[in-house]
């Protein structure tokens, strides 16, 4: 009998910590948006909003030389994503890094 109680406690103490852990991601997620904008000369770019304040504001394609915007709204969106879930996952410290390869990787028009 004793063996089943603790059992259930380890049980009940791991799923309190997945759903921590759970509400946190869903929070970070939801508190992070792109929106993806027009500039006027240059193509596209992508604001990152977190907790509704203006976070990140790109206009050009990151990694790659000179100072050109993405070719459609739907290329600025997918970066901003990818941004975003690197922000989400701690990776880059900071405000996370885009590679030549990523840009590659998400056909984005150079």
């Amino acid at each position: 009998m004793l063996m089943i109680k603790k059992y259930w406690a380890y049980s009940l103490l791991f799923l309190s910590v997945l759903f921590f852990i759970y509400q946190k991601v869903i929070k970070e997620n939801q508190s992070l948006q792109v929106k993806a904008f027009n500039t006027n000369n240059k193509g596209w770019g992508y604001d990152i909003f977190k907790d509704n304040k203006l976070y990140i504001h790109q206009e050009i394609i990151p990694a790659i030389e000179g100072r050109k915007g993405f070719a459609s709204k739907d290329e600025a969106q997918r970066v901003g994503e990818l941004v975003v879930s690197k922000i989400i996952q701690g990776k880059g410290g900071g405000l996370p890094q885009i590679t030549i390869e990523e840009i590659d990787s998400l056909k984005i028009t150079r």
